[in-house]
This record gives structure tokens, C-alpha cells and sequence, in this order.
């Protein structure tokens, strides 16, 4: 008797024990949360920083991801932040392809694509890891809209569509190794018309007039093309007025995919003025310089299958080919 009676103590320690245990990381992860949005997400958003955002996603995951279903709203923007670093090291590798390529330098080229689609795999698992949390946290997008807390609970579901998007974007450029879902991409657009695009920089109102603008180029379909590129400009127009100019990165991504350098180059040189006329918003100064970062590689890029070199350093909105302007006031004395 004595035997089962102890068996028994020694049982029902072991499970309020394990309660207590996921009760004390319930509690801390939502802390934690409560923690981000009151302090650290509002001091993230306003850096001028990017690789502070970078340097946080990849180095905070190990600490937040265990907590549990309650940090699932801080993940979406963690992978946002951890794929954005694995995804430039994919952009400096395919740069060095491209200058391989113009040596002739088969060897250097082939090692370049092969890195390149490492650093995209494992952007294409954080990324993918991010959606997954948004899902759990808000629900499948593409249906029943979900109820949202506050403006928090809107963000994390926003970058996790976006962190769904991009995972998609480089798992289909590794050719499909990680595994991501092909029906992301329109369950992502079926939620993304849950926010208001207006109150977030015309992102959302961008994302789905791209998808429209693709659908329309496959079919040939000249009339909705023409209101995709137009719902897409009025998009960019809202994210300057704002100050949070990641639509023009968008636009600048969809001209160069299309194979349109000379439309990515006046986008180019649009954003440099825009942030000449209008400054960052304050709160979310990280999102447009995140904006400018991929408003720069795609100017690199240019730059570098021209002349093998990237933008020349503060010469951002400038190009090779561009036409020498007149100097007006000329002193004569600059001649001698």
C-alpha cells in the first residue's frame, strides 16, 4: 500500500511539475510579447539600421521560437528579419556570377550559382517558417478574415503574407527543395485584402495588382495589364505620401523581371527623389530604409551586368549610360 501510495505522490509531482513548467513559459512568452510591442518593436521599426534588423532576427530566433504557441506573433517578423540576411547573401553571390560570367570564368560562375541557391534555401526555410507561425496565430489566409487585438496583431499578420510571399519567390528559385506550397501565393492575396491598403503603404493593394499584372502578361490580356500597372502606381504614390516607400520596390523588382531595365531605372530614380522630397516616417524608418536596400541591389545589378562594377558609392539613381548634363554659369576661369 505504502509502494502505490508513494508511486502515486511521485506521479502527481511529475505532472504538476510539467504544468507548472509550460505554465511559468506561457507566462514569459507573453511577456515577452507584451515586452515587443511596447518596446522593442516601436524602437526596431524607427532605426536607421538595417543590419541591426538583420543581426535581431538571425540572433533572437534561439531565444524566441521555443517559447511556445504564445510568441507565435512575434515570429513573423523574426523570419522576416533572419530571411532578409540570408536572402543578400544570395544577392552578393549572384553578383559574383554575373562578373564571372563577363570574365568567361565558368569554374568561379558555377561555385556563385551554387552558393546562391544555398543562401536562398535557407532563406526560403526561415521565411516559410515565419508564414507557418502567422497561420497558427491568425488562421489560414484566403478565408474568413481574422479578429484582430490592435494594430500589432495586424503588422505580424502582414509580414507574415510578405515573409509567405518571399518564401515561395526562393524556394521556386532553387527549383522547389524546400517544399513550399504552391497555393501560398494565392491564399497569401486572399488574406492580404483583410487590411487596410491605405493605412499600410499601398503594400497591400501592390501585392495583389502584381499578381494581376502577371496573370494579365501570361494572357495576354492588354486592358487589365494597363489597370494592373495603374493600380500598382496609385499603390507607390500612398507608400511615398507616407513615407514608407516599399511599393517602389516592388515595382522596380516586377521592371527588372520582366526584363525591362529602362522602366526599374526611372523607378530608381524616382525613389532617390522621393526621399529627397519627403522624409522616412518617422515610426517605421526601418521599412523604407529596408525599401532603399532593395531599391540599391537592383541598381547594382544593373550597374554590374553593364560595367562589371556595383553603384558607385552616393550615386544612387545615376547610370552608366546616362547623358552628361550642361553645367549652367560656366567661369571661364575653370578652363585655365
Amino acid at each position: 500500500m505504502r509502494v502505490k501510495v508513494l508511486f502515486f505522490a511521485a506521479f502527481l509531482t511529475a505532472l504538476l511539475s510539467g504544468c507548472s513548467q509550460h505554465l511559468m513559459r506561457d507566462t514569459v512568452a507573453s511577456g515577452m510579447v507584451d515586452f515587443n510591442y511596447d518596446y522593442a518593436s516601436p524602437w526596431f521599426m524607427s532605426s536607421e539600421d538595417a543590419d541591426v534588423m538583420c543581426a535581431m532576427g538571425e540572433g533572437m530566433g534561439g531565444m524566441i521560437y521555443p517559447m511556445g504557441p504564445n510568441v507565435d506573433p512575434l515570429i513573423p517578423m523574426l523570419s522576416l528579419s533572419a530571411g532578409m540576411c540570408a536572402d543578400e547573401k544570395s544577392k552578393e553571390e549572384e553578383m559574383r556570377y554575373i562578373r564571372a560570367m563577363r570574365r568567361n570564368d565558368i569554374e568561379a560562375a558555377q561555385d556563385a550559382r551554387t552558393q546562391q541557391k544555398r543562401w536562398l534555401s535557407l532563406a526560403a526555410q526561415r521565411q516559410y517558417f515565419g508564414y507557418q507561425a502567422m497561420v497558427r496565430a491568425y488562421g489560414e489566409p484566403g478565408g474568413e478574415c481574422p479578429m484582430f487585438k490592435d494594430k500589432n496583431n495586424e503588422m505580424s499578420y502582414l509580414f507574415g503574407l510578405l515573409v509567405g510571399l518571399q518564401a515561395f519567390q526562393s524556394d521556386f528559385a532553387t527549383g522547389g527543395h524546400v517544399g513550399v506550397p504552391t497555393d501560398t501565393v494565392s491564399k497569401v492575396i486572399g488574406g492580404i485584402k483583410c487590411l487596410d491598403s491605405d493605412e499600410y503603404w499601398g503594400l497591400p493593394d501592390a501585392v495583389s495588382s502584381m499578381t494581376e499584372i502577371m496573370l494579365a502578361a501570361a494572357g495576354d490580356d492588354q486592358e487589365t495589364l494597363e489597370k494592373g500597372y495603374a493600380k500598382l502606381a496609385k499603390a507607390a504614390k500612398v507608400g511615398e505620401q507616407n513615407g514608407v516607400r516599399m511599393v517602389q520596390a516592388l515595382q522596380a523588382q516586377l521592371y527588372a523581371m520582366q526584363s525591362k531595365p529602362e522602366k526599374a531605372k526611372q523607378i530608381i530614380r524616382d525613389h532617390v527623389a522621393s526621399t529627397k522630397r519627403t522624409a522616412p516616417n518617422p515610426d517605421y524608418k526601418l521599412m523604407d530604409l529596408m525599401a532603399t536596400r532593395t531599391i540599391r541591389y537592383i541598381s547594382d545589378k544593373l550597374w554590374t551586368q553593364a560595367t562589371g562594377q556595383r553603384t558607385p558609392y552616393g550615386k544612387l539613381g545615376t547610370f552608366w549610360d546616362d547623358k552628361p548634363k550642361l553645367e549652367s554659369g560656366l567661369d571661364i576661369d575653370d578652363l585655365l
